[in-house]
């Protein structure tokens, strides 16, 4: 990556596009979809900064595993940026400081490497849960932290479901499989939100109920 420079916010628009890869009318395109916040002003020139390095790497990312670019704008539109920038950077603190998490959630297929080989959650509906929860002031090294846990935990009761299934049966195929799975998924969903509903009864985590 190339060092910044003492300019505004470190990039023009040639530099971001040699260093991402991408042309810069597709920077600009994504720039008016809203995908990509403005670039900083000095004078006549425009200054790119790291927000935008690393949304267009994320984008790249989301495209290469199939997304389009409407799919991508719901899942990183302007309501996200904080969030999502604040969860990048959680990444490289986790797996600075708590390698044994990272590990965990590598494991459950939760984190992998974006295209610059730097530490990413590859699951676009955890992204966008963890980055919601940002904005609402959730740490997003601790939802993970608490994800990698949860996960620990479900994975070898999901397993053990499943196998009794399989032996009840005397095996099934892909389709009842999946809807067995969405089933479960189902259940522990209803299950969370139940246990929401007692733990925070005026709907509100963090305040204290009403006496």
């Amino acid at each position: 990556m190339k060092p910044f420079s003492s300019r505004p916010a470190g990039y023009t628009i040639e530099d971001l596009s040699t260093i991402v890869g991408m042309s810069a009318r597709n920077i600009r395109a994504h720039q008016t979809r809203g995908l990509l916040p403005p670039p900083a002003r000095h004078g006549r020139s425009a200054y790119y900064g790291p927000v935008h390095l690393r949304r267009l790497r994320r984008i790249t990312m989301l495209q290469k595993q199939g997304f389009n670019l409407v799919s991508i704008a719901a899942m990183l539109g302007t309501t996200t940026v904080d969030g999502g920038d604040r969860l990048e950077a959680a990444m490289a603190d986790l797996a600075r400081d708590q390698p044994a998490v990272a590990r965990c959630l590598e494991r459950h297929g939760v984190l992998g490497r974006d295209g610059a080989g730097e530490p990413a959650v590859v699951r676009p509906s955890i992204s966008r849960a963890v980055a919601d929860l940002a904005g609402a002031g959730i740490p997003p090294v601790a939802a993970l932290r608490l994800l990698g846990q949860f996960m620990d935990r479900v994975a070898p009761l999901a397993g053990e479901q499943l196998a009794a299934l399989k032996a009840q049966t005397g095996g099934v195929s892909a389709a009842p499989l999946a809807c067995f799975a969405e089933l479960l998924v189902s259940a522990f969903r209803t299950t969370v939100e139940n246990a929401v509903e007692v733990t925070f009864p005026d709907g509100e985590p963090g305040k204290r109920p009403s006496r």
